[in-house]
């Protein structure tokens, strides 16, 4: 099992060399919890990746986003049955048309 670090001073003294020295001494002081996004986006993403998602804040921080998210999604989904329901209607449509051609092809003969 992999060992998850609960609190920023935890983490590996490999990615704690790669933080600037301002949120290094912040962390061992006790001041922050979560580090900055900022500094997040600033760290390469190979170190990133090291660092437990419980300790950097995600989109459960910010409602709005979540929101255009969610308003975004359902507008695909929406295009999405539209564009499938138009498609089986031009289907129908086109069949429906072939079989009253064969129909009056056959009714004539």
């Amino acid at each position: 099992m992999v060992f998850q670090p609960s609190q920023l001073s935890e983490l590996s003294k490999e990615i704690l060399e790669l933080l600037p020295i301002d949120i290094r001494d912040k962390i061992f002081s006790g001041e922050i919890k979560k580090l900055p996004d900022n500094v997040v986006d600033a760290i390469p993403v190979s170190v990133s990746e090291q660092i437990p998602p419980s300790l950097i804040e995600a989109v459960n921080a910010n409602p709005t986003l979540t929101l255009i998210l969610v308003i975004a999604g359902t507008f695909g989904v929406i295009g999405f049955a539209y564009g499938v329901m138009k498609s089986g209607f031009k289907s129908a449509f086109f069949f429906g048309a072939i079989a009253i051609a064969a129909w009056t092809y056959f009714a004539l003969s």
